[in-house]
């Protein structure tokens, strides 16, 4: 029956997430900004991974100012920082670490997301973030999952006029870098002449 259960969650997940992208494609996705504190969302991310944080024994740090407002949708919020946390747990090793620092800066809010996981090849940085892309190919995968979280992240980040950034290296670990504009408008910085 938990067999039944856990494979049953998973389709579920791999629906939700297609289901996502395909509204995301298709410019149907309309968020819904209001003022909130990042903390409260960056715990309910926690929330959602703690039981497989606990059980692979993950050491997790938060760091920064954790009651930093910023304009954005809650639900989109929630979705970039989860899908984020979940790859981060999901390709770190037992006992190894994950850190989420919070930088404000001029007009904006940077999320670092760092682990010490298994890390991404050089030559495939690029295609990481596209749909249904994945570091290991279809025949030596070992680590579930559709594909697509990092590719709605990085789709709900634009939508609020942000940018998200990736550095990794194989074995040393991941970082993602989410740029999100403080008042919900991108900012576009113009150079000036001299």
């Amino acid at each position: 029956v938990q067999d039944i259960r856990s494979s049953g969650g998973y389709l579920l997940g791999i629906i939700d997430d297609i289901l996502n992208m395909s509204r995301l494609e298709a410019g149907k996705v309309h968020l819904e900004k209001s003022d909130i504190a990042l903390g409260l969302v960056i715990d309910e991310a926690i929330r959602k991974s703690q039981d497989e944080i606990d059980r692979k024994r993950l050491a997790l740090t938060v760091e920064g100012t954790r009651d930093t407002h910023l304009e954005a949708d809650p639900h989109a919020l929630y979705q970039i920082l989860g899908n984020l946390l979940d790859n981060a747990v999901k390709f770190t090793p037992d006992e190894g670490q994950i850190a989420i620092r919070i930088r404000q800066v001029p007009g904006a809010l940077n999320v670092f997301i760092e682990d010490t996981g298994i890390g991404i090849p050089k030559e495939k940085i690029d295609r990481i973030g596209r749909p249904f892309e994945q570091v290991e190919g279809d025949f030596t995968r070992s680590y579930q999952g559709s594909g697509l979280g990092l590719a709605i992240a990085r789709s709900l980040t634009e939508l609020h006029g942000g940018s998200l950034r990736l550095r990794s290296a194989i074995g040393a670990g991941t970082i993602v870098m989410v740029h999100l504009p403080l008042d919900g408008r991108a900012h576009r910085i113009t150079a000036r002449a001299a």
